[in-house]
């Protein structure tokens, strides 16, 4: 992922496997691939409560799956899909977020500028880019 996205329950998935799928469909069928995202995808966020809601229901998923006379074991077991390992990392990467938008504010950079070749007044349209003025290649 280029840029950062905070993934809410309607947020779709513009890559891999659930393309076009948005969060709540994906943690209710998959919730090991919103585990392997948080773990793996720099720029993947998702609130921890979220991500802590769907690790609770994806637990009781199991749970019910396995209704057996090991139930108990099951319920005190390593059911935990995500660790608290899990948890800083994500905390690392909201507070790498913010940072990056406190940066985005406080810089000068302007969005809106177009810096084109065409709208540079040093470049010669008649040359080659090696043969432009020192002030061409300066200007960026």
């Amino acid at each position: 992922m280029k840029k950062w996205t905070i993934f809410n329950v309607d947020t779709e998935f513009y890559f891999g496997k659930h393309k076009g799928k948005n969060l709540n469909e994906v943690a209710n069928k998959d919730f090991s691939y919103i585990v392997w995202c948080t773990r793996k995808i720099d720029k993947f966020l998702i609130s921890e409560e979220n991500l802590r809601a769907y690790s609770l229901a994806a637990k009781n998923s199991l749970l019910s799956i396995f209704s057996s006379p090991n139930e108990e074991f099951m319920k005190n077991s390593v059911l935990f899909l995500v660790s608290e390992i899990d948890l800083v990392t994500l905390k690392k990467k909201w507070v790498e977020y913010e940072n990056h938008i406190d940066m985005m504010e406080n810089s000068n950079f302007e969005h809106n500028n177009d810096y084109s070749i065409d709208n540079n007044p040093y470049y010669n349209d008649n040359l080659d880019l090696d043969q432009q003025d020192p002030e061409f290649w300066d200007s960026f």
